[in-house]
Order: structure tokens, then sequence, then C-alpha cells
């Protein structure tokens, strides 16, 4: 048992990396684990991955299943944003949903999940802090020059400022640059635009971390008041 708001706060949170019609099926759903007292829900379609997770009231044993995308949205669409009560109870390849007067029943998809924690990387030593508002919108700018087969744009990190820079076919170019509270060495490394403008728009945190190794290793992203929320990026070459 939690709450409706909470529920759809953590859907909000992960829902968007479901993969789309991917040959692997599991991935086109959302994990759900429940273990101890707390809910996890990992989506990953393979270049990225979001991670997110809420106390529950009670001891659980673990269990792992994976809800369809059908199903996913659903819920986030019914679900209301208030303090009132959601059950959830599991039983065979089945999941019944109860929130005030709404029974939503639903057959799990049957598959082994990629093992989430190994893709989660662990002590990247170089942080940005950076207004999530500020990078969303110059992504935006900076995404209406990016390729559109490719959608890949480049981030320059220096001390203090983060450079953003696209190109198109046509060997157009966009800069954009921002103030970043960053001190470490410099990094150039790409991503797909999609892929970051799809985190910051289902964030709602003002202020947002990001972790990085180097060019090659995926990135981190993270919330200062949210330890439970991760999300992780795979770069691309550009």
């Amino acid at each position: 048992t939690t709450t409706q708001k909470a529920f759809k706060k953590q859907l909000a949170q992960v829902q968007y990396a479901m993969a789309q019609q991917d040959i692997r099926y599991y991935l086109n759903g959302l994990l759900l684990v429940v273990a101890g007292d707390m809910l996890r829900m990992v989506a990953t379609d393979g270049h990225r991955l979001a991670y997110a997770a809420s106390p529950l009231v009670g001891d659980f044993d673990r269990t792992d299943v994976i809800l369809p995308r059908k199903t996913v949205v659903e819920l986030a669409r019914q679900l209301a944003d208030s303090d009132e009560a959601l059950e959830v109870t599991i039983v065979g390849n089945q999941i019944v949903f109860h929130f005030g007067h709404i029974e939503l029943m639903s057959k799990l998809i049957d598959g082994k999940f990629p093992d989430y924690e190994r893709v989660i990387p662990q002590g990247h030593p170089k942080l940005v802090k950076a207004s999530r508002l500020a990078l969303l919108q110059s992504l935006q700018r900076a995404a209406i020059l990016t390729n559109e087969k490719f959608r890949g744009v480049r981030l320059m990190l220096s001390e203090g400022s983060l450079k953003l820079v696209s190109t198109n076919a046509e060997q157009e170019e966009a800069q954009e640059e921002l103030e970043v509270d960053y001190s470490g060495d410099a990094l150039d490394i790409g991503f797909n635009v999609t892929y970051l403008l799809d985190v910051l728009n289902n964030l709602s945190a003002n202020e947002i971390e990001i972790r990085f190794n180097d060019g090659n290793a995926s990135a981190l992203f993270g919330l200062a008041d949210d330890p439970d929320f991760k999300y992780v990026v795979m770069p691309m070459r550009i």
C-alpha cells in the first residue's frame, strides 16, 4: 500500500525511459521491485535508464514484476494527486491496482529485466550542478540544429561553464553557454539530445546534479534533494 500521489510521481520520474516496440519485449514495460520497505521502479531502452525509489509501510519479501507499457500509461492517466491509498496486489502473472472507486487489472510481462544495479555508475568524480530550467531551455534551442537522424549534441565542460554545441546536416552550428557549478577538469562528451530533454522535462526540481567520468562513460543525473532518483544516459560519438 502506498499513496496515489507518491506512485504517480514515481511513475513520472521513470516511464519516459521505457522502450517502444523493442524486439526485447520486456524493455517495453516498467520494472517494479518491492523489497523490504522500498518500492523501486526502473525503465530502460538500452540507451538510457531511469530509476526511482520510495518508502513503503511494511516489510515485504522481494518481488520483481514487469508492467506492460499500456498499464503504465493508464495508471499515469487515472491516478490522482491525492494522499488516498493505492493498494497493489500481485497474484501469479497478474497485478491489481485498487484506488478510489477504480480497480485496474493487468497481465504482467514475462521476461528477465536487465540488472539495473550494474548499469548505475558508482563514484563518477566530476560533479556538475545546474539549473534544470536553464539547461532545459538551452538544450531545446540547441536541439533545433541537431541532425534529424542522430540528434547529437556536444557538452563541453570547463570550470564554471557548460557549452552546448550542435550541428545539422547543412553544417550550420548552434552554440549555447550557461553558468554551472563545476570545478573539475575540462570534458567534451556527446549525447542524444532527446534523452537529455526527456529527463529534464519530467522532473520538477529547480537544480539537477550530473556526474561524469570521462568522454566515453555514461553520465548520471540526480537530484540533490532526492537521492532515490537516478538517470543514466550513454554517450554517443559525434
